[in-house]
């Protein structure tokens, strides 16, 4: 089992969007994979096809047993899990994270949580073969954000795989050119790539599917297919 969190180090960096992408490239691979949506927002259901209707989530049942209801298989057969309509506090957050580990699957199950930015990575369970995916954008906010996340990562003392991955990078930008060399040559927790914009992203969406289905030939999913094969390499280590 291999699990990977991805978070934002802001809102709005798209974090669901790349859980979603993400999830289709490795089933793709044909591995099994099980997305599971922590965010309040609840938009990963979006990204697989679930229909408007469909509101309800983890966060509406009292146990996670009950829960078991809420999971859906997309057409690609990721299988994802809602958050749901109602609240839920940081306890139960992390609850739900450690019972996944109790669901019956393959041990080459790739366990993909998209994370809510404002929860401190420091207090969810994480163990040393987890991968967390902190993603960035190359403006002076995220520069800044990144020395502050250093600094936390240190007195820790974390011993899961974290790397930092640029979303939406935008190639026809000096500055997000300067910002990522900087990034590369001196941020040894940097991943050696980046996922473009690409507009791709957006209409993908807006059909409430990804962008391996909507255009496979894209930039956008290479850069997926790339993402993809570099984690499963992490994962080897």
């Amino acid at each position: 089992m291999q699990r990977v969190f991805v978070k934002g180090i802001k809102g709005g960096l798209g974090s669901t969007s790349v859980v979603a992408n993400l999830a289709c490239v490795l089933k793709k691979s044909d591995a099994n994979v099980i997305a599971i949506d922590l965010d309040a927002k609840s938009d990963l259901g979006l990204q697989f096809g679930l229909p408007w209707k469909s509101t309800k989530g983890w966060s509406n049942e009292g146990n996670f047993e009950d829960a078991l209801v809420h999971f859906h298989q997309d057409s690609d057969g990721v299988i994802f899990l809602p958050f749901g309509d109602n609240k839920a506090d940081q306890n139960e957050i992390i609850s739900t994270i450690n019972n996944c580990e109790k669901l019956d699957c393959p041990q080459n199950t790739w366990f993909l949580f998209d994370c809510p930015s404002y929860i401190y990575l420091e207090r969810f369970p994480l163990k040393p073969n987890d991968i967390v995916i902190e993603l960035i954008n190359c403006d002076a906010i995220c520069h800044s954000l990144i020395y502050k996340r250093l600094q936390k990562l240190k007195s820790s003392e974390s011993n899961w795989k974290h790397y930092f991955l640029v979303n939406r990078y935008n190639s026809a930008s000096v500055l997000e050119f300067d910002l990522f060399s900087l990034w590369q040559s001196t941020l040894p927790l940097m991943a050696p790539f980046f996922i473009n914009s690409d507009e791709v992203i957006k209409e993908s969406t807006a059909y409430r599917n990804v962008a391996l289905n909507c255009a496979p030939y894209s930039i956008a999913n290479d850069d997926f297919e790339t993402l993809a094969g570099w984690l499963v390499s992490k994962a080897a280590l």
